[in-house]
């Protein structure tokens, strides 16, 4: 199973960012498909708070619109939710103890530990602060790196050919 981060979410709410077309189809097919995908509710609050925010991006959304992509996601049947356990304390301790000492908690905490907790492996995430937890294997499928065999993008590149000398 697979789990989402907010940088996909956003992207995919957002219709004015370049990545948009790429993050809407990877949350469309999760959303639409059959194949087990997660959600961390600390991702649903940090998706709410992020595009709302107006200085976090151009056009943000009003509280309402925010929560209604959320609900959309959360009818999805092959969804499973994240949320704390009995185990979360033991497994935050855990998290803190992978850390390097000295440094302050990174952005995404909350939502490594969920994933820990949960025993999920695989996160979605246009991120890079994200591949600093080593029990997470980071996929980025908005900017190129392929999330699923089916959906991995062949790299094509422009090749450049020397002007003609007059």
């Amino acid at each position: 199973m697979r789990a989402l981060d907010v940088s996909i979410l956003a992207y995919a709410a957002n219709r004015y960012a370049p990545e948009h077309a790429r993050a809407a189809a990877v949350v469309e097919e999760l959303a639409n498909g059959t194949a087990p995908w997660a959600l961390p509710w600390s991702v649903a609050e940090e998706f709410l708070h992020l595009v709302t925010h107006p200085h976090a991006v151009g056009r943000p959304l009003g509280p309402a619109d925010a929560w209604g992509f959320v609900e959309r996601l959360l009818e999805s049947p092959s969804l499973h939710l994240l949320g704390a356990t009995e185990a979360h304390a033991r497994t935050l301790t855990e998290v803190l103890a992978s850390l390097p000492s000295g440094a302050g908690l990174p952005a995404g905490f909350e939502t490594a530990v969920l994933l820990r907790e949960h025993g999920l492996r695989e996160l979605l995430s246009a991120d890079r602060g994200m591949r600093r937890f080593p029990f997470l294997v980071v996929r980025d499928p908005v900017h190129g790196e392929g999330w699923s065999p089916a959906e991995a993008p062949a790299r094509r590149y422009r090749v450049l050919r020397p002007r003609p000398v007059r």
